[in-house]
């Protein structure tokens, strides 16, 4: 189960919505359940232009992940030993290839239903991700759940931007170990995001991970129990952000991957 957790970790990290171009910051509260998900915590989420930042408190630990499209690279910060492992994310992209689009099923689809968070109001679209795994007897992972998307707020535009950016770029969401292991999860979270993209930005999610199928390893994966991960935004500030946030900090030792 660890392998799924660091690939759909994305889902709670996007943020609002805008029609002007402006540096962006979301601050969400985050919680969950099941295997190695995070119980509770804050994340505050950065974009400027081609730039993403993510940092995540919880559970007494904290860590950053930077992407930097138009550089190539993902950054993911260890702030406790002060170390930076940095992806080229043109040799991730060479095993995101040999996953055809064709065997990934993403719908985005309103419900009709609204709410209002943090100032905005957002509306209820139910979203279902299902791609094939490779680990064994067929089995199909299936993320499912309500996403509130917020249409022309703070944000929406310059979020848009850069997710279709990172999609023609071969970009990816989550660990870039785990994306060479399981490559159809990360093309699945691009293509979820490449949809959801002009039609809001998320204040609020809900995603539930099971899995599909039959044979001893899809019963074994059932008995494990359901993953589930939620955010809320709960405030937004366009800003201007310093590039320097975007940037490995000073006396972190870099690995490069």
């Amino acid at each position: 189960m660890k392998s799924i957790r660091p690939l759909v970790v994305a889902i709670m990290c996007t943020g609002l919505a805008a029609p002007v171009f402006a540096d962006v910051t979301l601050k969400q509260k985050a919680g969950g359940s099941g295997i190695g998900v995070m119980a509770g915590g804050e994340k505050v989420v950065y974009l400027k232009g081609t730039k993403n930042r993510t940092d995540q408190n919880g559970d007494g630990k904290s860590s950053s992940v930077i992407i930097d499209v138009g550089g190539r690279r993902m950054i993911m910060l260890n702030h406790e030993k002060k170390e930076a492992e940095v992806y080229d994310i043109a040799k991730v992209g060479e095993s995101m290839s040999k996953m055809p689009i064709s065997d990934i099923k993403v719908s985005v689809a309103p419900t009709g239903q609204t709410r209002q968070i943090a100032g905005s109001s957002c509306v209820v679209h139910d979203v279902t991700v299902e791609v094939p795994t490779q680990l064994g007897g067929g089995m199909t992972l299936v993320m499912s759940g309500p996403h509130c998307l917020v249409k022309n707020g703070p944000g929406q535009a310059d979020f848009a931007a850069f997710y279709r950016a990172a999609a023609e770029s071969g970009f990816i969401f989550g660990d870039p170990r785990q994306a060479k292991a399981q490559p159809g999860q990360a093309k699945a979270m691009m293509e979820m995001y490449r949809k959801m993209s002009d039609l809001g930005v998320p204040f609020a999610t809900e995603m539930n991970i099971s899995f599909a199928g039959d044979g001893p390893m899809a019963a074994m994966m059932s008995k494990m129990g359901k993953q589930s991960m939620t955010s809320e935004v709960t405030s937004v500030s366009t800003a201007p952000l310093a590039d320097s946030l975007f940037e490995i900090p000073e006396g972190y030792k870099v690995n490069k991957r």
